[in-house]
């Protein structure tokens, strides 16, 4: 193949690459009347897709939640001010939320647990989203028996209970003493598609409760899933999968 056609070939699957990846972003953003110019016009149509909608909705979306998690991470405080500054311009549920959630990540566990609470009026007083909310906030500020009465709450309206709010029940459970209720819980989980944490935390449970053998087997099954998964997901579960093998390790010793 001589050098032009092998430029030329190249080309051609990076454009039929690229009209791909761009006909599936489309799709999703519901959009798909933009099929037609990628595929009808695809240089032409790569590039005005590129700069009219995707880097557009990078800069929103995924850039600007990311930029918000790091801001999070290294300057709660800020956050809070933030947050806060909107819930006075525009005091609706979502932004007490939110709001709540920057105290509790900020360590002010009790300030998150009593804007929760104001949320708790009107329509809002069962709302599902706001018992696990207010579960979470309890938890984290140490307030156990308002944290299962919330979960309690949540449990009965009979709504399906999100990966993560069936985790928050079992570590309720756990750290307010009800072992068994805890097992049970992250025994579900683990045979899902939870993450890692909910494994690595059944596996301590184990470890903590004298089944050792059994322990060891969930945390052998953690590296046995990470080495087959991607590697976005093993830096993702990392903190959980380091636990794995360091016990792991001390257990070969």
């Amino acid at each position: 193949m001589s050098i032009l056609g092998w430029y030329s070939s190249f080309f051609g699957i990076a454009m039929l690459a690229a009209q791909v990846f761009f006909a599936v972003h489309a799709i999703r953003q519901g959009k798909a009347w933009w099929l037609f110019i990628l595929f009808f016009f695809p240089v032409v149509g790569i590039l005005v897709y590129f700069f009219a909608e995707y880097l557009p909705s990078m800069r929103s979306g995924g850039l600007r939640s990311a930029g918000r998690q790091l801001a999070r991470r290294l300057n709660p405080a800020a956050e809070v001010k933030r947050l806060e500054d909107e819930v006075a311009l525009s005091n609706t549920v979502n932004n007490r939320l939110a709001l709540a959630e920057a105290y509790q990540n900020a360590g002010r566990g009790d300030d998150a647990v009593a804007l929760v609470r104001t949320c708790q009026q009107g329509i809002h007083e069962d709302d599902p989203r706001v018992l696990g909310a207010l579960a979470r906030a309890c938890h984290a500020a140490g307030r156990m028996d308002e944290a299962r009465d919330a979960m309690e709450r949540l449990k009965r309206q009979g709504t399906m209970l999100t990966a993560s709010v069936q985790l928050l029940d079992a570590r309720i459970a756990e750290d307010s003493g009800d072992v068994d209720g805890a097992l049970r819980a992250y025994a579900v989980l683990a045979r899902g598609a939870a993450g890692e944490e909910a494994r690595c935390r059944y596996a301590l449970l184990l470890k903590q409760v004298g089944r050792h053998d059994e322990a060891f087997t969930v945390f052998e099954e953690m590296l046995r899933h990470a080495r087959v998964s991607s590697g976005h997901y093993r830096r993702e579960e990392k903190q959980w999968l380091d636990v794995a093998r360091r016990e792991l390790k001390e257990r070969a010793r």
